[in-house]
C-alpha cells in the first residue's frame, strides 16, 4: 500500500502493518478485560454493601449449621467463647502509619461447643526489634466479641524460605497465613473463614481499616 503526500511517498512494510494490526487487537482485548474486571469489582462492592446492612447473627454452631459458610461471609456478627491465649499467630510485614508491624489472630472456642474461629485482632508494632515478642493482650473466661467475618485472608509476603519462626512457647511469626497452616502449627481445627474483631473492641489493637470501596474507577480509567 502507498500513500503519496506532496513529494513523500508512504509505504509500509508488510510488518509494520500486521504489527499495527496486532497491537490494536491487543489494546482492545485489553480494553474489554478492564470493562469486565470494573463490573466484577461492582459486583463484589454491591454484595458487601447488601450484607453489611443485614442484622448482626449470634455466631454459634446453630449458626454455622443452619446459615452456612458462605452466606456468613461479609455478615456482621456477635460471638461469646473465650480466646485460647496460649495460640498467638503474628502475620508478618503488615506496615501501619510507616511502621512495621504484624496482624495478630488468636484462636477462639465458641461457647458451649467445640467450633474454633481464628479472630484478627489487629495490628502491632514490633518495636524494631524483630527479636522481641510484641506486648499482647491476654484475656481470661468467656468474653462476648463482635465483628465481620472474611474469608481466608489474602495478605502475606514470603519473603524468606523459612516462613513460620518460633518466638516463644506462645508466640509464632509466620510470612503468610492459611487457615491449614495455623491449623498444623497449633494442632487446632479450625473453621475455614475468618472473624475480623471491630475496631470498638477491647480485646484487640490498632485496626488499621482502608474504606471499603468497589475499586472499579481504577479499570475504568484505564
Amino acid at each position: 500500500m502507498k500513500a503519496k503526500t506532496g513529494n513523500w511517498v508512504f509505504c509500509p512494510r508488510p510488518i509494520t502493518s500486521l504489527l499495527t494490526l496486532l497491537f490494536f487487537i491487543l489494546f482492545v482485548s485489553l480494553g474489554f478485560w478492564q470493562i469486565d474486571r470494573a463490573e466484577q469489582k461492582r459486583s463484589q462492592h454491591s454484595f458487601f454493601e447488601k450484607r453489611q446492612i443485614k442484622e448482626a447473627v449470634n455466631l454459634d454452631h446453630d449458626t454455622i449449621k443452619t446459615v452456612g459458610i458462605v452466606d456468613l461471609v461479609w455478615r456482621k456478627v456477635n460471638a461469646t467463647g473465650n480466646f485460647l491465649e496460649q495460640h498467638q499467630i503474628l502475620l508478618d510485614n503488615q506496615v501501619h502509619a510507616g511502621q512495621a508491624g504484624y496482624y495478630v489472630y488468636t484462636p477462639f472456642r465458641l461457647e458451649d461447643s467445640e467450633d474454633i474461629i481464628l479472630v484478627n485482632r489487629g495490628w502491632v508494632s514490633t518495636n524494631n526489634d524483630r527479636n522481641l515478642s510484641p506486648r499482647l493482650i491476654m484475656t481470661k473466661g468467656m468474653i462476648s466479641i463482635n465483628g465481620v467475618i472474611k474469608e481466608e485472608p489474602r495478605t502475606g509476603l514470603l519473603l524468606t524460605k523459612e516462613h513460620v519462626e518460633k518466638l516463644s512457647e506462645t508466640i509464632t511469626r509466620v510470612q503468610r497465613l492459611t487457615i491449614a497452616e495455623v491449623s498444623d502449627i497449633t494442632r487446632i481445627k479450625l473453621l475455614p473463614f475468618i472473624m475480623r474483631l471491630s475496631p470498638e473492641s477491647k480485646h484487640g489493637y490498632t485496626k488499621k481499616r482502608q474504606p471499603h470501596n468497589s475499586g472499579e474507577d481504577v479499570h475504568m480509567g484505564y
